[in-house]
């Protein structure tokens, strides 16, 4: 288990997709060729496991190994489920 997911499992989110699942999840949000409505991704992670869990320690920031923009990329993913949210 990474550090990051220790840090999370430590506090009980044993849930949690992760920075990398987010990620991922987020490469499908951005792809055209992907059918699914912002809706259908809010149902994935548009709660306490998915971008609501992100306590924003940057423990995955601290130990990605490829460097990946994984704050800004969850910053944005919060913004949009919460205003796909308050529809």
């Amino acid at each position: 288990m990474s550090k990051s997911l220790e840090v999370i499992a430590d506090v009980g989110l044993v849930d949690f997709v992760g920075a990398v699942g987010l990620n991922r999840i987020a490469r499908f949000r951005l792809d055209p060729r992907d059918a699914r409505s912002d809706d259908d991704f809010y149902e994935l992670i548009g709660d306490d496991s998915g971008v609501f869990g992100c306590m924003s320690l940057l423990a995955c920031h601290d130990v990605c190994p490829k460097n990946l923009p994984l704050q800004t990329q969850l910053a944005f993913d919060r913004r949009k489920m919460i205003s796909i949210g308050w529809k």
